[in-house]
């Protein structure tokens, strides 16, 4: 079970930059701290957008959302998977384990990204913000991909990067393993089973060994 942003791919640092432009852009600057804390959940928990409006005054958080998406998407047009995520999926895949992905965006921040990566046919199922009440640090993601895989969540195997999922992966009942980027190593991880420094240190057959899995 995979996290997409900074687990699959490195859109939370790509988000930072793309922020980080649009606030300076109108001689403004992010709070950066307030976005890192938020790294896992939604425009909810704090919105960079609403933010940036009300320092303005002159523009709406609508347009300058789509500005950032704008933004967002022409960068990310030149990035690929993170180091060990491709890998790590093939070799899950050929042992005949169900793969899926488990996020609190939205499905059109998500799906484009995984077909582009040609990553997309490798998951069994995507579930992301619109399928489920409530996303991350609630289990309901995690749960609901259960289901859909047709499996009990305490087998399963969740990899997060931030604190906020590694909650939602523990509430739902599944084994967890973190994997920290730049901007989450902060976060407290000491609800996660594991913590890797990168997926590219994922070994399938090692971490087998601490979470037997059926395929």
């Amino acid at each position: 079970m995979f996290d997409f942003d900074g687990l699959i791919a490195d859109t939370e640092v790509l988000w930072l930059a793309v922020l980080t432009e649009l606030y300076r852009s109108f001689s403004q600057e992010l709070p950066r701290d307030r976005y890192v804390e938020s790294i896992g959940g939604t425009l909810h928990d704090f919105n960079p957008f609403e933010n940036l409006a009300a320092k303005c005054g002159t523009i709406g958080a609508a347009e300058l959302e789509d500005r950032g998406e704008q933004l967002f998407h022409t960068w990310m047009e030149y990035e690929a998977p993170l180091p060990g995520v491709r890998r790590l999926v093939i070799a899950a895949k050929r042992r005949g384990l169900a793969l899926a992905v488990a996020s609190s965006s939205r499905a059109a921040s998500v799906i484009p990204h995984l077909h582009r990566f040609g990553l997309l046919n490798f998951f069994d199922t995507v579930v992301t913000a619109e399928d489920a009440a409530r996303t991350k640090p609630a289990p309901d993601l995690y749960l609901l991909a259960a289901r859909r895989l047709g499996t009990a969540p305490a087998r399963m195997v969740a990899f997060e990067d931030s604190s906020r999922g590694v909650q939602a992966a523990k509430a739902a009942g599944a084994f967890c393993v973190a994997v920290p980027h730049i901007l989450t190593r902060s976060h407290d991880f000491g609800a996660a089973d594991l913590r890797l420094d990168s997926l590219a240190l994922c070994d399938l057959d090692d971490l087998l060994i601490f979470k037997p899995i059926e395929a």
